[in-house]
């Protein structure tokens, strides 16, 4: 019988080494990713913060987020806003910075952090819209204002993990590597 090689080259198309290489890039992506969205979501939130003292954003709007997700009380139907606001922290750890590293070269910007800061600006119209809950007068300007801020500040700390990650390691995600 002709050995027609291990099980990772027959189902890849690659060698096991340059299979394994690749998958420990993709973990490696994965957790900068995180820890690049987790500090931008960290920054977002101080802002986010903020605004709740300044009764511009309704915190009880990450309670509608969790209830959307299907987690809250059946028979009011609201959900629990710390919960609400794990989800946004997730989403903000995962799924955005994700986004991100796969479309940031074709966001304007010469940099990580300026592309960051294009992505989060665009981004902030569906949060605004989401998070909106009636504000009116100098509460809706703050809350316009405070908003955008945080999110374009989520923006550039994103960017700017990912520009100082970057040099120091060989990123890649499932197939796009940063330039």
């Amino acid at each position: 019988m002709v050995d027609t090689g291990s099980l990772v080259e027959r189902v890849t198309g690659e060698s096991e080494s340059k299979a394994a290489n690749d998958l420990r890039r993709v973990v490696v992506g994965g957790i900068v990713g995180a820890i690049a969205g987790g500090l931008g979501t960290l920054a977002d939130s101080v802002v986010l913060y903020v605004a709740i003292r300044l009764d511009a954003f309704d915190p009880t709007q990450f309670g509608e987020m969790a209830s959307l997700a299907g987690i809250g009380d059946p028979f009011l139907g609201t959900g629990d806003p710390l919960v609400g606001y794990l989800i946004f922290v997730g989403g903000g750890m995962t799924t955005w910075p994700f986004l991100f590293a796969a479309l940031h070269q074709y966001l304007p910007g010469w940099r990580m952090a300026v592309s960051g800061v294009t992505f989060a600006a665009i981004g902030w119209s569906g949060f605004a819209i989401a998070f909106y809950s009636g504000e009116t007068g100098i509460a809706l300007v703050l809350f316009v204002v405070l908003t955008f801020l945080g999110q374009c500040l989520y923006g550039l700390v994103v960017g700017l993990a990912f520009e100082y990650a970057e040099p120091r390691i060989d990123i890649a995600f499932v197939g796009t590597t940063f330039q």
